[in-house]
C-alpha cells in the first residue's frame, strides 16, 4: 500500500512527460504582436516582476539561491525571460523547455520594496489597460521552473498587462510528505501574498486587477484573503480586484465553503472557477486529504436529460450565483493526468482572454451554456 500511495502522489504534480512539438511556420514570427518584449538575436524577452516568500541564501541574482522553504519576508524583483518565437502551445515540461533552449531565465534583478512598488507603478501607469495580472502556480516546480511556467502563460495569453509572479515554495519532495509539506507552506504563505496584495491595492492601484491561480497555488489565495479581510483597511464594502481565476483548485470544497467564500466574494467582484470531472491529479489529493477537491466536480454527459447528474457542480456557483461563474473543462482536458490544461488547452487561454476582459460569454464559441433551476447553471467548455 506504501508503494501505491508514493506513486499516486507522481500525479499530483501534474507535470507531463513530452515536450511540445516545434512549429515552423514563419507566420509565427508575426504572433503574440500585443506582449512588450525586446529582441536579442533569435529570441524575444520579456520582463515578469516577481515577489516571493522564499528563503534566500547567497546571490539574490542565481535561481539556485531561492531555496525551498520560507524566508523572514518577501523578496521583490524582475525577471528577464529568453522566449523563442516559434514556441507554441503544447505539454508543459520546464526542465525540457530550458535544456533545449526554448524558454530560459536571463537575469534575475531583485529590489528593494520602494523600487519594487515604483516600478510596478510605472509599468501599470504605462500599461494600455492600466491593469496588473498576479500568477501563483502550484506544487513542484523550483523559483527558475515557475518564471518559466509565468512567462510561457503570459507570451500565450499575449495581453499588454505588467505580470506579477507571486513564487512560494512549493518544489517540495515527490512523495507522500513532500505533498502535505506543500500543502503547509501554501497555507502558510497567504499572509505573505496578502502583504503584496495589500501594497499594491494602497500604492499601485491598478485600474484593473486580476488574479490567476492554478492548482496548489489556489489554496495561498485563499489563504491570502483570509488574512487580508482581518485588516480593517479592507473589511470595508469597495471591491479591490476584479476578477479571480482559480484553475483546477487544490482546495477542499468544505474548507472553501467554511472559510474563503466570504472572503473572496467581500473582496473580488467576479470568480472563476475552472473544473473538471476527471481530474487525476485532484483526485489522489482528495484521497490523501480525505476530502473532495472544488477543482473536480462529477459532471456526466451534457444531455438535457442528465442535468440532474450536475448537481455538484452547481454546488459551488450555489454560494454566490451573482458572482461566481464556473466553467467544465472536461471536453477538452487532454493534459497531462487530466491537471495541467491552464498551460497546456489553447481553449482555456481563449476563455481566460474574453473573461478578464469582461465579455459576454457567449461571445465565445466554444461555451455551450447549460441550466439547471432558475439562474443556476454553469459553462461547458468544448473543443468544437
Amino acid at each position: 500500500m506504501r508503494y501505491i500511495l508514493v506513486f499516486c502522489v507522481v500525479f499530483l504534480t501534474g507535470c507531463t512527460s513530452f515536450p511540445m512539438q516545434q512549429a515552423t511556420s514563419s507566420y509565427l514570427q508575426h504572433l503574440y504582436r500585443r506582449i512588450p518584449y525586446k529582441t536579442e538575436g533569435r529570441y524575444r524577452v520579456i520582463d515578469i516582476f516577481y515577489a516571493t516568500d522564499r528563503k534566500i541564501e547567497g546571490k539574490t541574482t542565481l535561481a539556485k539561491s531561492f531555496r525551498p522553504e520560507l524566508g523572514a519576508g518577501v523578496s521583490y524583483g524582475n525577471v528577464n525571460i529568453r522566449i523563442d518565437p516559434k514556441l507554441t502551445i503544447g505539454k508543459m515540461l520546464p526542465h525540457w523547455y530550458k535544456k533545449s533552449g526554448v524558454i530560459g531565465l536571463q537575469k534575475i534583478n531583485p529590489m528593494d520594496e520602494n523600487a519594487f512598488i515604483q516600478k510596478l507603478s510605472e509599468k501599470v501607469k504605462s500599461s494600455p489597460h492600466k491593469s496588473l495580472l498576479v500568477i501563483v502556480f502550484g506544487y513542484k516546480d523550483s523559483f527558475e521552473y515557475t518564471a518559466i511556467k509565468a512567462a510561457y502563460f503570459s507570451y500565450l495569453l499575449d495581453v499588454n498587462t505588467p505580470i506579477l509572479l507571486f513564487d512560494w515554495p512549493g518544489d517540495q519532495a515527490v512523495s507522500i510528505g513532500g505533498y502535505l509539506k506543500a500543502q503547509e507552506l501554501a497555507r502558510d504563505s497567504g499572509p505573505y501574498l496578502s502583504r503584496v496584495l495589500c501594497r499594491i491595492i494602497n500604492k499601485v492601484n491598478p485600474d484593473k486587477f486580476w488574479i490567476e491561480a492554478s492548482s496548489l497555488g489556489s489554496q495561498v489565495v485563499c489563504s491570502a484573503f483570509e488574512n487580508m479581510c482581518t485588516r480593517s483597511d479592507f473589511a470595508d464594502a469597495e471591491l479591490e480586484i476584479d476578477h479571480v481565476v482559480l484553475a483546477a483548485p487544490d482546495v477542499g470544497e468544505k474548507e472553501f465553503d467554511e472559510k474563503f467564500r466570504d472572503e473572496i466574494s467581500s473582496l473580488s467582484k467576479k470568480l472563476t472557477t475552472y473544473v473538471s470531472s476527471d481530474d487525476e491529479a485532484l483526485l489522489l489529493s482528495g484521497f490523501l486529504d480525505g476530502e473532495k477537491k472544488l477543482g473536480r466536480q462529477q459532471v456526466k454527459r451534457y444531455k438535457q436529460k442528465q442535468l440532474d447528474e450536475a448537481k455538484n457542480i452547481l454546488y459551488v456557483k450555489s454560494l454566490a450565483p451573482d458572482k461566481i461563474a464556473l466553467v467544465d473543462v472536461t471536453p477538452i482536458n487532454d493534459s497531462s493526468y487530466k491537471h495541467g490544461y491552464y498551460l497546456e488547452a489553447p481553449e482555456f487561454f481563449d476563455d481566460f482572454y474574453l473573461r478578464i476582459f469582461e465579455k459576454p460569454p457567449h461571445i465565445n464559441r466554444r461555451l455551450y451554456l447549460l441550466k439547471y433551476k432558475g439562474d443556476m447553471n454553469y459553462w461547458v467548455l468544448r473543443r468544437h
